[in-house]
């Protein structure tokens, strides 16, 4: 582990990061709605950025919701890359995610569609962002041919960049599968009442002590906020309870020391179910969505063979 992620990873603990995670659904949707009023995106900034650093930057909606595409030419490239943000279904993207964006269409040559799907925090349910970003992949077929297509998720983003495709197994198989998923670090928000979800909950709370990032509370609490009072199919909370008939290989990254590692056993059992190919690539040591960042060796590396494969 280097130094530097030693000493980050220390003041993310000092600072109690995790206490976020302990707000009840009412607190936790006023913290949303303060994140959610920061300016994250600068249109005029990122135009202006694109300019100098000579590709061209598209913003336009799908159903009413931000789509930027970051392209090295006025013409689609062959491939593209579906680039779903993490905040656990209530913020909006972080600051980093738009660089990152920016780094995979200069590095693989391939267009990056950034979707600004729908925050479970705006007073709509899980199933809204299920329909918003399957109507975003429609769209991108119409453009590319699947195989040629990647998608990308973060966190949250994860849990959708894999329960897209669980959506289009459910709607009897419309669209084609993609040439491949990368989710990273995704987890579920299972019922964990219920006695079949006692040992996973079991599990996410014995890695507790070295997540330095996420509470397991907030697998309860997410639940309350994405679900509500309607009844929704679970594929749609709990990814890996979905049928993965047909699915393309799924590459997933995990920090050790998450709490939502515990997710990476259940995921391998759906795997090896429905005969997916899979990897799952395990940071020793890190956090959650550890590839994210640059700034330490671990994650500079993780982003870099996350890249590779987007390429490829």
């Amino acid at each position: 582990m280097s130094l530097t992620y030693k000493i980050a990873s220390g003041i993310v603990r000092l600072l109690g990061f995790k206490k976020i995670f302990l707000k009840n659904k009412e607190e936790m949707l006023e913290y949303a709605k303060g994140e959610n009023a920061k300016v994250v995106f600068d249109q005029g900034k990122a135009m202006r950025r694109a300019k100098r650093r000579k590709y061209h930057l598209f913003d336009r909606d799908v159903m009413g919701y931000r789509l930027l595409s970051y392209q090295n030419n006025l013409t689609p490239a062959k491939g593209a890359v579906l680039y779903l943000f993490g905040g656990g279904m209530i913020t909006q993207p972080n600051p980093l995610d738009f660089p990152l964006a920016e780094r995979i269409m200069e590095k693989t040559g391939k267009d990056v569609w950034f979707l600004f799907y729908p925050l479970c925090s705006e007073e709509v349910k899980v199933d809204k962002n299920y329909e918003v970003c399957f109507e975003t992949y429609r769209l991108m077929t119409e453009t590319y041919r699947a195989e040629n297509i990647s998608v990308l998720g973060f966190s949250s983003g994860a849990c959708l960049a894999i329960g897209i495709f669980l959506h289009n197994n459910a709607l009897g198989r419309p669209l084609t599968m993609p040439g491949k998923i990368i989710s990273v670090s995704p987890g579920g928000i299972p019922d964990v009442n219920l006695d079949e979800n006692k040992e996973i909950w079991e599990k996410v709370n014995a890695l507790n002590y070295k997540d330095i990032m996420i509470e397991p509370t907030y697998i309860k609490t997410a639940r309350e906020i994405a679900k509500g009072d309607e009844d929704l199919p679970e594929y749609m909370l709990d990814g890996t309870v979905g049928d993965f008939t047909d699915f393309p290989k799924i590459y997933f990254y995990y920090g050790e020391n998450e709490c939502l590692y515990a997710f990476a056993g259940e995921f391998r059992k759906a795997m090896e179910k429905y005969h997916v190919p899979y990897e799952i690539i395990v940071g020793k040591g890190m956090c959650h969505c550890y590839p994210m960042a640059r700034f330490f060796r671990e994650g500079r590396e993780a982003q870099d063979q996350i890249i590779e494969l987007l390429r490829s």
